[in-house]
């Protein structure tokens, strides 16, 4: 991914109009790599409010309810990708997380699949389109189904209380 590529994605979806920080969801970006975190910065800064880690357990320990997707990178230092999204899926088991890495080699992408569920994986082969549609698309679903459990416990809660259908 190049400074061309995000300046020309970023021309090319025009400004969003703009919005208080917090109604802007959070995306957490764990990747060891500077250029990386710098470069999701620039194409997605406008649209999220981002927590950039640079190391695996620091990501794990940066996660709150408020972040709707986490995006990781694979191949990290003392601790890898594999390993935060499990460290995040004990507490968080719904959360979306999209594998972005340059190591395709990494693991059978069916054991990955199978043993860590990922919303996406996704290559740093340079195309920001595909990964701008993956987190938005994570984001919705998971706001979507926030929206959906909330409305699960309430009608479980309304009808604990001894109330009829709504």
């Amino acid at each position: 991914m190049s400074f061309k590529d995000i300046d020309a994605f970023l021309e090319a979806e025009g400004a969003p109009a703009s919005r208080v920080d917090v109604e802007r969801p959070h995306v957490l970006v764990v990747d060891d790599d500077p250029t990386i975190r710098v470069s999701f910065a620039a194409l997605l800064q406008k649209r999220y409010q981002l927590i950039l880690c640079s190391s695996a357990k620091e990501g794990v320990n940066a996660m709150s309810e408020d972040v709707c997707v986490a995006i990781l990178d694979i191949k990290m230092g003392k601790h890898d990708g594999f390993w935060a999204c499990n460290q995040i899926r004990k507490k968080y088991p719904d959360l979306p997380v999209i594998f972005y890495s340059a190591y395709q080699d990494a693991k059978d992408p069916y054991d990955i699949i199978n043993e860590h569920r990922p919303f996406g994986y996704i290559t740093k082969s340079g195309n920001t389109t595909q990964l701008v549609n993956a987190v938005d698309l994570a984001v919705d679903f998971y706001r979507r189904f926030l929206d959906g459990k909330r409305l699960l416990d309430s009608y479980k809660q309304h009808r604990r209380k001894g109330g009829g259908s709504f």
